[in-house]
């Protein structure tokens, strides 16, 4: 039961997140000062870290090629790119939520600031809708609508 009810929040989360990053024209997208500023590096980021999180492997910030902090403007990831990537965080967060399950919520996180693997689910989803929450703002700044809230 909490563990679809995880589920069902993290699966509103992407789907905000999807709904902005193809709202950006290319050159607002791939503008911004590294490390995180801007929509593609802080969609980067937020997609990272939300797979950092399901397998505490942090090899992959430099899955998109090199560590997004360090790519220019022109490097970055396309919306194309960063959609497809979306779909296989969203599908790894939810295998992780199952693999978890309600009894494993309330076991010990061992190796990180949380308590319990319940306070580190939170904590994840936390940090993914916060750079989500960037990105709309980044939507508004281009004057554009921001991405609806799910």
């Amino acid at each position: 039961m909490l563990t679809e009810s995880l589920k069902m929040q993290f699966t509103n989360a992407f789907a905000v997140l999807e709904a902005a990053i193809p709202s950006f024209r290319e050159d607002v997208w791939r503008r911004g000062k590294s490390p995180f500023d801007g929509p593609a590096r802080a969609t980067a980021h937020a997609l990272q870290c939300a797979e950092i999180y399901t397998c505490r492997d942090l090899s992959i910030l430099e899955n998109l090629g090199k560590k997004v902090w360090e790519m220019s403007d022109n490097e970055t990831p396309s919306q194309e790119s960063m959609l497809r990537y979306l779909s296989q965080v969203r599908d790894k967060t939810m295998a992780w939520l199952d693999g978890v399950g309600d009894a494993g919520l309330a076991t010990p996180m061992p190796d990180v600031h949380a308590a319990t693997t319940l306070e580190w689910v939170v904590y994840a989803l936390r940090h993914f809708q916060h750079h989500t929450g960037e990105i709309c703002a980044y939507q508004k700044q281009a004057g554009l609508p921001p991405a609806p809230w799910k």
